[in-house]
């Protein structure tokens, strides 16, 4: 499932295609989860997970352990 703002559809592809296709804006956070990085709001961090809000979005989704410091690394360099 591909989730908007809004809507949520149905797609074809795997995980690792959809990674190949969108490009650079998006990232891989957890075995089942592609997020777009101009869209984060904010970062909750725990112990075992990350939590991830959006702009102008009740969905939130939570980043593993395995993604959260390549995430990071990814937002910061986008700050600058």
């Amino acid at each position: 499932m591909a989730h908007t703002k809004r809507h949520a559809y149905l797609v074809k592809y795997k995980l690792y295609e959809l990674e190949n296709i969108l490009g650079a804006g998006f990232m891989r956070i957890s075995k089942s989860a592609i997020i777009n990085l101009d869209q984060i709001y904010g970062l909750t961090r725990s112990i075992s997970n990350c939590k991830i809000q959006f702009h102008d979005s009740y969905k939130t989704v939570y980043a593993s352990r395995r993604y959260y410091k390549d995430l990071r690394n990814r937002l910061n360099e986008r700050r600058f």
